[in-house]
């Protein structure tokens, strides 16, 4: 059986991009694949898979492919693994609400232990407002950011502090 999410993230080179995320699980090899973000030394998966234990849930033992859209783009993994992990849990269906996310840009990154690190006050609302300009009305940051972010009129901003957050609802 073929499981498939999307998300989205964003990306600065030069200017704010919007970079779209397909999650594909798929018979096969356990294993994580992340195509369009620069992974050279496994750090990235080995983040996600941690952080994914560390609130009770086992990456599929299958194959797992994460598309980063553009994928000749270079791309902040500060901005995008949140994204990554999100995407993979809505594929696997342990997001009730995972159809939503698709019109969400989701920014930060994640820690071993599920935890959701602040992304810099400035980026956050730089892509708050590129949001707004692309006329996406929803975006999930870390919620360290909340209070030091300027939001838009018609963007709702929700804010997570740990990945474990998102399977609540």
């Amino acid at each position: 059986m073929r499981k498939h999410s999307k998300t989205m993230s964003m990306g600065l080179m030069p200017a704010t991009y919007l970079v779209q995320l397909e999650t594909f699980i798929s018979p096969g090899l356990p294993y994580l694949s992340l195509i369009g973000l620069h992974d050279e030394d496994r750090r990235i998966r080995d983040r996600i898979r941690a952080a994914c234990k560390a609130v009770g849930y086992e990456l599929p033992a299958c194959r797992t492919t994460v598309n980063l859209m553009p994928t000749g783009t270079p791309k902040l993994p500060g901005l995008c693994v949140l994204a990554c992990a999100v995407s993979i849990l809505a594929a696997d269906g342990r997001i009730p609400s995972a159809d939503q996310l698709e019109d969400t840009i989701i920014l930060g990154d994640v820690n071993e232990d599920g935890t959701i690190p602040p992304i810099d006050a400035d980026l956050a609302e730089l892509i708050a407002y590129a949001a707004h300009r692309l006329e996406i009305h929803c975006i999930i940051i870390p919620s360290a950011n909340l209070a030091g972010t300027t939001i838009p009129t018609g963007v709702e901003v929700i804010g997570l502090g740990r990945i474990d957050e998102l399977l609540n609802q």
